[in-house]
């Protein structure tokens, strides 16, 4: 029988093609180290990708070759296989109730991606929400600037209580005592807000969810995640 962690493990080490960046796929990373699995994490500079994307599966990156050379697209489905494939089965265990608790996470998650995009789009991508691709001046500044604020205002509130109640209900880690796939998911996408990296967006903006920030200081402290953090230094 094929198993997840028969597929990741072979004569040649997984590897990871993506840019210069964590973006999506550092908590696939992360899972793999946080799994035991040895990977190659390929960087593809961004003035190499119109030259790389003909030659990918479906235009986009991250992409994961397996050792059998199937090759993986989407990242979550990434995350979720590395997941299957810990060997202390705690990543995405195989109980159904833990993991129904772990994707109703990811959709969490999902959904303050999605609710954040829009922002994100007008100042990288405005084409993609009904502005010209060139697009550029004071109006662009301005209308960036308004949409980014009254999302910290009110959307990203709004999420990370949602983050705090989970929290509340289920101790250390969002949905348990054991660090997840959702945990490193969640970890990923709501540190970037702390970054300084977005317009507009403090770098202080978790100060008053003392919950989020006290479990990402427990996720960015465990053992394995920790480890891997330092060797990328």
């Amino acid at each position: 029988m094929t198993t997840a962690r028969s597929l990741l493990t072979g004569s040649t080490p997984v590897k990871i093609e993506y840019f210069p960046i964590e973006g999506v796929a550092e908590q696939v990373r992360i899972a793999l180290a946080v799994a035991n699995i040895e990977f190659d994490d390929v960087l593809i500079p961004f003035n190499e990708w119109a030259a790389k994307k003909p030659t990918t599966k479906h235009g986009v990156m991250p992409e994961m070759t397996l050792p059998d050379g199937t090759v993986v697209t989407d990242s979550m489905a990434m995350l979720r296989l590395v997941g299957e494939a810990d060997e202390e089965g705690k990543l995405y265990p195989s109980d159904i109730k833990k993991r129904l608790k772990i994707e109703q996470v990811l959709g969490l998650v999902g959904d303050l991606t999605r609710a954040w995009s829009p922002s994100l789009y007008l100042g990288m991508r405005p084409h993609l929400v009904g502005y010209p691709e060139n697009w550029a001046g004071e109006e662009k500044e301005t209308v960036v600037k308004n949409v980014r604020e009254a999302f910290m205002k009110d959307e990203f509130p709004r999420f990370m209580g949602y983050f705090e109640d989970l929290l509340k209900e289920n101790g250390d880690f969002l949905t348990g005592v054991d660090l997840t796939i959702a945990d490193l998911s969640a970890f990923q996408q709501i540190s970037y807000f702390t970054k300084g990296v977005a317009d507009y967006v403090p770098k202080d903006c978790l100060d008053s969810f003392g919950g989020i920030v006290a479990w990402m200081e427990r996720v960015k402290t465990h053992p394995k995640v920790a480890a891997y953090k330092a060797s990328k230094q």
